[in-house]
C-alpha cells in the first residue's frame, strides 16, 4: 500500500485528505473540509482542483460542527461522491451549543446562510447513498485500553447507518496494514462557564435551542460567549490514521515557507513515522485527557509521525506534554493569516520547538501546502 496525504492550504479552518492506493484500487479519505478566511468561491475551486468530478470519497471523518471545519463540505458533497462520513455522535445539548457558536462567529454575516440541517440531521443532508456512522462520546478513564485492535473492521462491510463506541478500529479493506481509530470526546469546563453566564441574563440552553430563539437573544448570546476562555465546543473527534507498526516514510514540504536556516529544514528525503494523530479543536487542557489519549492508543503510540495541533494553534487548547508521549517529528498548525483571534499562538510555537518538533505553518498561501507520501 502506498499513500499520498496532504494538508491543504484553505486559511483558518481544516481540510486534510489521504489517498491510499490499494491493490485493486484508491481508497480516499478527508478529515473535516471548511475555511472562515478563504472566500466561498475559493474554497471550491480548491475543492474541484483537488478531486475529480465524482471523485470517490471512501470515508469523510467531521471533528466537530464549527463552521470553519464544515462550511466546505456541501461543495465537496455535490463535487464528490461520499460513501460514508464518520462523525461524533451528538446529543441536544452540544448541537445548541454548536448553533451558537457558528452565529456569534458569523455575525456579519445572513443567519440564513448558516445551513444547520448537517448539525441537526446528517442523514437528510447527505442523502440515502452516503452511509452516516456517529461515534459515542469516550469516558476518560487512562486506564482504558485500545479496542480491539487485533480484530479491526473492514469499513466496507457496514452498510447501513449506525452508532459506534469511540475507540473502533477500521481498516481499509481486509488484510491491509492500515487503521483508523477516531475518538469523541466530550468538554465540559466550557459548556459550564457558559450557562453561568447564560444564567445573568436568565437563560437557559433549552431557552436558545433554534436559530430563532438564539437571533431574539442576540446580545446575550454574544455576552455570555465573550465570558468563555476560548472556543465554544462539547464534541471533538481526534483520529489516529496509521500503521500499527513503526513505519517511516517520506515527507515533501513544497516551499522552504516554514523555516528558516537555524532549524532543521526537513528535505525530500527526510522521513518520519507514518502515523498521523488529526485532532481538530480538541480541548488538551481538560483535566487527565492527554493520560486518556495516550493510554488508549498506547499500542500505536510510537507509529505517530505528525501531528495536527489543535485549533489552529490556540493557546486555549493546547498543552504541550502530549508531545513528550508521541514519538512526534512534525507538528502542523492551520490558520488564517489575516485570522481575528492571533493564531497561531506564539507561547504553543515554542513549546512545540522547544520538544524538538517542526512546526509546518498552512495557511490560504498556497506555498504552505505539506504533502507526505509513503
Amino acid at each position: 500500500m502506498k499513500l499520498i496525504r496532504t494538508f491543504h492550504p484553505v486559511g483558518q479552518g481544516a481540510f486534510y485528505s489521504e489517498r491510499h492506493f490499494l491493490r485493486g484500487g484508491e481508497f480516499t479519505v478527508v478529515y473535516d473540509c471548511g475555511s472562515s478566511t478563504m472566500r466561498t468561491i475559493d474554497l471550491e475551486k480548491k475543492i474541484k482542483s483537488t478531486f475529480p468530478k465524482n471523485n470517490q470519497i471512501d470515508i469523510l471523518f467531521i471533528s466537530h460542527f464549527h463552521a470553519d471545519h464544515i462550511n466546505g463540505i456541501e461543495a465537496l458533497k455535490q463535487h464528490c461522491v461520499i460513501k460514508k462520513v464518520i462523525i461524533p455522535l451528538l446529543d441536544d445539548e452540544a448541537r445548541t451549543l454548536y448553533k451558537v457558536a457558528n452565529f456569534v462567529e458569523n455575525l456579519n454575516h445572513d443567519i440564513q446562510q448558516i445551513d444547520n440541517q448537517l448539525i441537526d440531521n446528517p442523514e437528510g443532508f447527505f442523502g440515502n447513498e452516503t452511509i452516516v456512522i456517529k461515534v459515542r462520546p469516550t469516558e476518560i478513564n487512562p486506564n482504558e485500553g485500545l479496542n480491539e485492535l487485533s480484530n479491526p473492521i473492514d469499513i466496507n462491510t457496514i452498510r447501513s447507518p449506525v452508532v459506534i463506541p469511540s475507540g473502533t478500529v477500521f481498516v481499509p479493506q481486509i488484510n491491509v496494514d492500515w487503521v483508523f481509530i477516531p475518538y469523541n470526546y466530550e468538554h465540559k469546563f466550557r459548556l459550564t462557564q457558559f450557562e453561568n453566564a447564560l444564567l445573568i441574563s436568565k437563560l437557559t440552553l433549552k431557552d436558545i435551542d433554534t436559530i430563532e430563539n438564539i437571533n431574539n437573544h442576540r446580545a446575550a448570546i454574544v455576552n455570555a460567549y465573550k465570558a468563555i476562555d476560548g472556543d465554544l465546543n462539547k464534541n471533538s473527534m481526534i483520529l489516529f490514521s496509521g500503521r500499527e507498526h513503526d513505519n517511516k516514510f517520506r515527507i515533501f514540504q513544497h516551499s522552504s515557507f516554514n523555516f528558516n536556516r537555524d532549524y532543521p529544514n526537513p528535505r525530500f528525503n527526510e522521513k518520519s513515522q507514518s502515523g498521523c494523530l488529526y485532532m481538530g479543536d480538541i480541548d488538551l487542557n481538560e483535566p487527565s485527557i492527554i493520560d486518556d489519549i495516550s493510554g488508549k492508543l498506547k499500542p500505536v503510540l510510537s507509529c505517530i509521525g505528525t501531528i495536527q495541533v489543535p485549533h489552529h494553534g490556540s493557546i486555549h487548547n493546547f498543552e504541550s506534554s502530549i508531545l513528550k508521549k508521541i514519538n512526534c517529528s512534525y507538528g502542523i498548525v492551520s490558520y488564517g493569516t489575516k485570522n481575528n483571534y492571533g493564531h497561531p499562538s506564539d507561547r504553543v510555537l515554542g513549546d512545540i520547538i522547544q520538544n524538538r518538533v517542526a512546526p509546518f505553518h498552512v495557511t490560504e498561501n498556497q506555498n504552505s501546502i505539506l504533502v507526505q507520501y509513503d
